[in-house]
Formats: structure tokens, C-alpha cells, sequence
């Protein structure tokens, strides 16, 4: 008998080797997708909402999945701001500088443009009731009181601007070093126009 035969040649029994039975297939494993709000096993699971697309995140995630938003942007929140009217804006500003930029919700703002036309104007009336009388001293008068009344007008526009949804025209920071050079200006000059007065 051959080796390759498929059949003993006696008994007629089938000498093939029977093909393994295959396996039942395995039932597919339902993977069920994980909503934002439920667990694998269905608790409740941490999740944020996306401030722009509204779609929940993992309370893991930093940024949102479908639109990238940072989950800082959900904290961030705008801070109220006073309704006023452009023109009351303008007119609490004339009453004295700065009130109206805090009518406006701009207090810091407001802060600086009043203390600064204090500092100018306050020492506009020293230098007139110091006696001291000079072109030098003159000027330097006179440039303080410039000063004052730009910072005055100026916050007065300035206010009705921000009421109207504008920006300031320069910064609190810009303002005030202008300021302050100005007054050191104004004392070195009135420095040197009284020390011959004096000694005289």
C-alpha cells in the first residue's frame, strides 16, 4: 500500500486524516463608547463643557476633543461691567478727572488720570503761592497748568471713548511716567530759578 493512499486496500477504510473542525467564530466583543457622563460601568464620571462647542470632555482632558478649546477658557469668565452712557460718562469725568472712567467700569483707569491732574494742578497753586515771581517760574506755571488742563479734557474724552466701547488714549503706565518727568522737569527748573532769588 502506497503512502499516499486514501484508502486501505482490505478493509476499504479511509486512511485521510479528518480536517480539524474550525472553531466556532468568537461573538464580537461590544465595545460600548464611552459617553461623557457615564463610566465603563455606568457611574457617574467627572466631565467639563466645552465653553465653545458645548461637547463633554473627560475631567482628565486639558483641552477640549473635538474643537481644541482650553479648559482654562471655562474658568475665564468676563467681568460685569457698569452700563453708562457715553455722554454721562463724559459728564461725571468734568467733574472731576477719572470719575468717569470708573462709572465705566475702568476704576484703575480712573484712579491714575486723577491723581496725576492732582499732582500737576496742586503743584500749579504751589508755585503761585510761593510769591516767587520770574519768566522762569512763569513757565514752569504755566506748563503745569497745561498739563492740567489736558489731563482734565483729556479724561473727559477719554471717558466718553470707553463708555462708547473704545480703548483708552494711552495707558495708565504711559500717563503717569509722562507725569512724573514732567514734575521733575518742573521742580529742577523752579530749583534753579529760586536759588539766585535767594541769594540775591
Amino acid at each position: 500500500m502506497s503512502a499516499d493512499a486514501e484508502w486501505c486496500g482490505q478493509c476499504f477504510t479511509s486512511l485521510r486524516t479528518a480536517a480539524p473542525e474550525p472553531e466556532p467564530a468568537a461573538s464580537p466583543v461590544l465595545v460600548r463608547p464611552v459617553s461623557g457622563a457615564e463610566g465603563p460601568e455606568g457611574d457617574k464620571t467627572a466631565t467639563w463643557p466645552c465653553p465653545t462647542c458645548g461637547s463633554l470632555n473627560p475631567i482628565e482632558l486639558d483641552v477640549c476633543a473635538v474643537c481644541g478649546t482650553s479648559f482654562a477658557q471655562l474658568l475665564r469668565q468676563d467681568e460685569p461691567r457698569p452700563t453708562v452712557s457715553p455722554r454721562d460718562a463724559f459728564l461725571w469725568s468734568l467733574t472731576f478727572p477719572g470719575v468717569g472712567h470708573a462709572k465705566a467700569g475702568r476704576a484703575p483707569d480712573g484712579i491714575a488720570r486723577g491723581t496725576l491732574f492732582v499732582l500737576t494742578f496742586g503743584l500749579a497753586l504751589v508755585v503761585v503761592l510761593s510769591g516767587v515771581s520770574s519768566p522762569p517760574v512763569f513757565a514752569v506755571m504755566a506748563l503745569l497748568l497745561i498739563s492740567a488742563l489736558t489731563i482734565y479734557l483729556g479724561s473727559a474724552a477719554e471717558a466718553y471713548r470707553i463708555a462708547d466701547g473704545g480703548s483708552t488714549f494711552v495707558s495708565a503706565r504711559t500717563l503717569l511716567w509722562a507725569t512724573v518727568g514732567l514734575i521733575m522737569i518742573a521742580v529742577s527748573l523752579l530749583a534753579l530759578s529760586v536759588v539766585p532769588v535767594n541769594s540775591r
